[in-house]
């Protein structure tokens, strides 16, 4: 039977989730020293194979890492991940057997949250229209300034509840990724809040999630 995978964990605790994807029961076993989550999906094909179908399994999906997120931190793998049956999952693991046991160490007892910036001129820029190469780089220069002024302002003033930082520039936004300890959550949220606004930028924060940002990725955890 096709094997759904949701993530991997440290080895303990074990969490208990009643129902996963199509409503099948969500399983877990200790191997290559981590704790594998995952459901035996009866029909797979009934399961993921309309846009509908796949839509509803990917909110149950999402559902189930953050019944386990509460717990515990895992790394999820992409969804969808299917193997052909629970028997090949350590020959799927196995390549990456010593990468997950140091993530998993490095994330250990932490949560994500996501912060996207977006600038009210940025958004309403037509970026089909051409500029001049010194009209390009004085722009660059001047997102680039924004971009370190918030992300300075962000690390000072929540520097002592973030293990660690990560962004990402996209086309009209700049997301910052904050690794924070599950005790530290309340703490993250409050000094954000007493941060005060930043002219010309809005900051949307969400989370918490699993810290996949901060996990190199091989291409099966998203």
């Amino acid at each position: 039977m096709p094997s759904l995978l949701y993530c991997v964990t440290q080895p303990s605790p074990t969490v208990s989730v009643a129902a996963g994807v199509s409503e099948a029961a969500v399983s877990s076993r200790e191997l290559l020293g981590v704790r594998v989550y995952w459901s035996d999906v009866d029909n797979s094909e009934a399961a993921l194979g309309k846009p509908e179908s796949l839509k509803k399994a990917a909110l149950q999906f999402q559902q189930v890492l953050r019944e386990i997120l509460a717990v515990t931190t895992p790394i999820p793998f992409h969804f969808p991940t299917l193997l052909e049956s629970a028997e090949v999952f350590e020959q799927h693991l196995a390549p990456e057997e010593e990468p997950y046991r140091q993530a998993l160490e490095r994330i250990d007892n932490a949560v994500q949250y996501e912060i996207v910036g977006t600038w009210a001129d940025e958004q309403q820029a037509d970026l089909a229209t051409p500029v001049s190469g010194r009209e390009y780089l004085k722009r660059r220069q001047e997102a680039l300034g924004r971009i370190a002024a918030v992300e300075s302002k962000l690390k000072s003033v929540t520097a002592d509840s973030v293990r660690e930082w990560r962004a990402r520039q996209e086309r009209k936004t700049h997301r910052w990724f904050a690794l924070v300890p599950r005790d530290n959550r309340e703490r993250f949220i409050a000094s954000l809040r007493g941060a005060g606004a930043s002219q010309g930028v809005r900051l949307r924060l969400s989370g918490p999630w699993p810290p996949s940002e901060f996990v190199a990725p091989r291409g099966d955890h998203g």
